[in-house]
């Protein structure tokens, strides 16, 4: 069997199936909490982390262990982190990041500082070398014994995680870099550059930079998506597809703001970042020699035509060869106008196509309504013909992806054009995250998952405090009453028999009059 893939000057060559090498990938394609992870709440396994990648621990075949007595002091970071002397993390070191609104905070877990600078007042070299919030974390990341006052502060969702489930973002990125040596040696070297001034500067090709700030243009309707983060979400709130009781606790914001809001963004609704991209695809540009990856969220990244903008700035800039693109998308276009993303392949060092895909078929159609398996499954298809173009699944599992997301890691197994899977437990709303389900189903489910401990771990959690599953039916149940006579129709209990004992039609939503639907205009729908 013949292909093609791309050579340095972006021709196209015959290769075959021998020579066919994905850069820095590996065979093993389950990654996050899969089999051979034990890892329980409150024990994370550090056996995978920082394991024989310095050149030095590699020459002498070992893994660089820490000896009997030996002081926290005398250890390598390597150790220190092993050894939990130290909570280590690689991303303060390695990744901007950016909210939609153009707020900077270490990740897209962490939590923002009050007021803290934004894309508009701090340049993406300023807030990496002189933030206080990026030294603060960095300083007591690397210090021994140290009392993480700003890590618990800025850091609590990995925390939690890790209490509550053995594992977290930090623990997931420390085991990926143990699989790439050559990024982990630069890692550590970046770290004990720190370490020993007390400063952190750009050097060598480590930095992944992540926005958001292309705005949240969306194609999609994903039941349990932040309405400010898709435009098709805020269209649908504005329309009444809307809870209370589910809502306002996390967008911080009662019933009538929300609606101002949704009404200042415009009729578009396109994004609330007010700065200037331009400002900031110049500051890429900049740092492109020290750019090792870029990842675009939304929103749905791939319809966003400003991001692709900066993509052809980086590739007239000459780096782009070295550069790894991320796009957090849900894989149902690939293309919006002019543009495509097939067609920055040539130039890329790779494009990982990074599909939020938490079910398949009917299933991730009602969660994520709007998607079309059958075009999703085609797209991923297409991908495979680009050999720098990889496809990862990075699923929800929630209140009702679990129901199913068992299926997800099998048709990962048996779809050679996808390279691995990971997930997250849902955080927010706290209604639905997968531990509210009603016993009884979570006693059947487990068994399903007894090869992914973090899963089994949010299931094994009892209930939110005040949770109650009839406001969930009577948000879900309100989507499918604003999708009925549209190509999306679809209903719960269609998709997810086994919930409809739980349901009692006589209940009355808290929220009833701030929810009510005003769909009298479908063409608003579609």
């Amino acid at each position: 069997m013949s292909d093609l893939r791309w050579t340095d000057k972006g021709e196209k060559q015959e290769y075959t199936d021998a020579t066919i090498e994905r850069v820095g990938r590996d065979t093993a394609r389950l990654t996050r909490g899969g089999p051979g992870d034990d890892s329980k709440p409150g024990q994370v396994d550090t056996a995978q982390w920082w394991v024989d990648i310095s050149p030095r621990t590699r020459e002498k075949g070992t893994a660089n262990p820490s000896v009997i007595g030996q002081s926290p002091e005398d250890k390598s970071i390597i150790q220190q982190a092993k050894d939990e002397d130290i909570f280590f993390c690689t991303i303060p070191f390695t990744q901007a990041y950016s909210e939609m609104d153009g707020g900077w905070k270490a990740c897209c877990f962490a939590h923002r500082s009050a007021n803290g600078p934004t894309v508009e007042d701090t340049s993406i070299k300023d807030w990496m070398e002189n933030s206080d919030y990026m030294k603060s974390i960095r300083k007591e990341m690397t210090t021994i014994n140290s009392k993480l006052e700003k890590v618990k502060r800025f850091c609590q969702r990995c925390i939690a995680d890790e209490k509550r489930y053995g594992r977290s973002r930090r623990t997931n990125c420390l085991k990926i870099h143990t699989n790439n040596p050559e990024f982990a040696d630069d890692i550590i070297k970046n770290v004990e550059m720190y370490k020993a001034s007390g400063v952190w500067a750009f050097d060598e090709r480590i930095i992944e930079i992540q926005l958001k700030i292309f705005g949240s243009e969306c194609n999609l309707d994903c039941h349990m998506c932040l309405h400010t983060n898709s435009s098709i979400r805020q269209r649908g709130a504005e329309k009444g597809v809307w809870n209370t009781k589910l809502w306002e606790e996390e967008m911080d914001a009662d019933w009538e703001s929300v609606q101002r809001d949704f009404k200042l963004h415009g009729k578009d609704r396109t994004g609330t970042f007010k700065g200037s991209v331009k400002s900031t695809i110049e500051q890429v540009v900049e740092l492109a020699p020290y750019i090792r990856s870029i990842k675009i969220i939304g929103g749905e990244p791939l319809i966003m035509k400003k991001h692709y903008q900066m993509m052809d700035a980086i590739v007239e800039t000459g780096h782009a060869k070295h550069i790894y693109v991320k796009y957090q998308t849900n894989l149902t276009k690939v293309s919006v106008g002019k543009h495509s993303m097939f067609d920055y392949a040539p130039h890329f060092r790779e494009i990982a196509v990074v599909g939020s895909v938490d079910g398949v078929g009917k299933t991730i159609e009602y969660m994520r309504r709007r998607t079309n398996w059958q075009e999703l499954e085609d797209n991923i298809k297409e991908c495979g013909k680009y050999p720098n173009v990889v496809v990862d699944f990075n699923g929800l599992v929630s209140f009702l992806s679990v129901l199913r997301f068992y299926e997800v890691p099998e048709y990962v197994k048996s779809n050679p054009n996808i390279f691995q899977i990971n997930w997250a437990i849902l955080e927010t709303p706290r209604s639905l995250r997968p531990n509210n389900l009603p016993q009884k189903i979570k006693d059947k489910l487990i068994p399903k998952y007894k090869e992914w401990p973090d899963i089994v771990a949010s299931l094994e959690r009892p209930p939110e405090k005040d949770f109650n599953i009839q406001e969930v039916f009577a948000y879900l149940l309100k989507q499918d009453k604003y999708y009925e006579g549209t190509k999306w129709e679809m209903h719960l209990f269609d998709v997810f028999p086994e919930l409809e004992e739980y349901y009692d039609p006589t209940y009355v939503p808290q929220d009833e009059l701030k929810g009510t639907l005003n769909i009298e205009n479908k063409e608003d729908i579609l």
